[in-house]
């Protein structure tokens, strides 16, 4: 976790910061202009933020001593067997798994709340999360940010997209269930 924080800690205020300021900005803007209800621009506001942050976290420049040139791996899970196998320590393989899953729950719940009207939401929010990561994985394939291109990335990259659909379907469900019954208004 210590790796996690000293390599992507930076990022975490500059997407409080930019939320907070983009809150205020479209507050202030949709007082000014009087149309609609703000509250629709948050998930688009919240989405382009996830999507900001997975490329701050995904597309930033590896730096340091022990920097070469990004390895390509197209043979799923081939990566993740050799650490289960060779690795005394699980933590390291375990962790860039759940890390790969959790970066894309936000991306593909604020996406599901932005397209809450679609059919087969699940769907479509999975494959543009897939999409986005392949995107990414072009990226890094591509320029020189010292940066592995693996298929095991965009397969959790997806997973996660996934889950943050299917979270988001249960959370809109319960809510809907609560609004029925008159527990919330």
């Amino acid at each position: 976790m210590n790796e996690l924080w000293s390599a992507f800690g930076w990022v975490l205020p500059i997407i409080f910061i930019v939320t907070v300021s983009l809150i205020f900005a479209v507050s202030f803007w949709k007082k000014r202009k009087g149309k609609g209800r703000w509250m629709n621009l948050l998930p688009i506001l919240f989405t382009c933020i996830s999507i900001g942050g997975i490329c701050l976290i995904t597309l930033t420049p590896v730096t340091g001593e022990h920097v070469s040139e990004g390895a390509v791996n197209f043979d799923p899970f081939s990566n993740l067997k050799i650490n289960l196998i060779y690795r005394k320590h699980l933590d390291v393989p375990i962790r860039n798994l759940l890390a790969n899953i959790l970066l894309f729950i936000p991306f593909s719940f604020f996406l599901s709340w932005w397209m809450r009207h679609s059919k087969q939401l699940i769907i479509m929010v999975t494959f543009l999360g897939g999409l986005l990561s392949f995107g990414i994985e072009l990226a890094q394939y591509y320029l020189p940010l010292g940066r592995a291109t693996d298929i095991d990335d965009w397969i959790m990259n997806t997973l996660g997209a996934f889950i943050g659909g299917v979270v988001f379907a249960f959370a809109r469900t319960i809510y809907t269930l609560l609004k029925i019954n008159k527990i919330i208004r």
